[in-house]
């Protein structure tokens, strides 16, 4: 298969299409990665709901081993768009995925574009399914203090003290400690 300029109609030059075919690659890779981290955020979201928390720590674990995943996929696409600018003689900061598919003929060029698109549309739903996943923890963390506070006020009333909890407590104590003194 060759690779044509779109608008010049002449051949790229040599190993171009070798770096072309490994890039469709890794962002067919990237998509796969996002879409098993969406699957996880779906479990996360249902482990949150359940309030399973052993569960919910394997997931996050899970997440974690992805988002690294992802990271080393990211950083193969920036260099691999590294040397096809340097072979094109563009500037590898402003070379996308959309700008060389412009520059390359078919079948390639459909592969790009699509795959690109693909990759920025799984990429906004993880964006925003994290989004939705992290103010349901939000939520969680007001009703288990929430709570704390009433367990708390009812173990003072019953040893004649008020029991305090105090999420930012100071500096002598820890965020998220408690206390019982007799002020209250």
């Amino acid at each position: 298969m060759t690779i044509h300029y779109k608008k010049r109609r002449g051949e790229l030059p040599v190993g171009l299409e070798k770096y072309i075919t490994e890039l469709v690659d890794i962002l067919k890779r990237e998509i796969r990665s996002y879409n098993a981290v969406i699957e996880l955020l779906i479990l996360e979201e249902k482990n949150l709901v359940a309030c399973d928390t052993a569960s919910l720590a394997e997931v996050v674990e899970r997440q974690g081993d992805l988002f690294s995943s992802i990271a080393c996929l990211e950083k193969s696409r920036t260099d691999t768009l590294a040397k096809i600018a340097g072979i094109l003689g563009h500037d590898s900061r402003t070379l996308t995925v959309t700008r060389l598919s412009e520059m390359v003929g078919d079948p390639l060029r459909k592969e790009l574009l699509e795959a690109g698109l693909v990759l920025s549309s799984v990429y906004e739903n993880t964006r925003r399914k994290k989004s939705t996943n992290s103010l349901l923890i939000r939520q969680g963390i007001i009703l288990v203090e929430n709570d704390i506070r009433m367990i708390l006020s009812a173990a003072g009333k019953n040893r004649h003290k008020s029991a305090v909890y105090s999420p930012g407590a100071g500096q002598e104590r820890l965020s998220g400690s408690f206390y019982l003194d007799g002020k209250m």
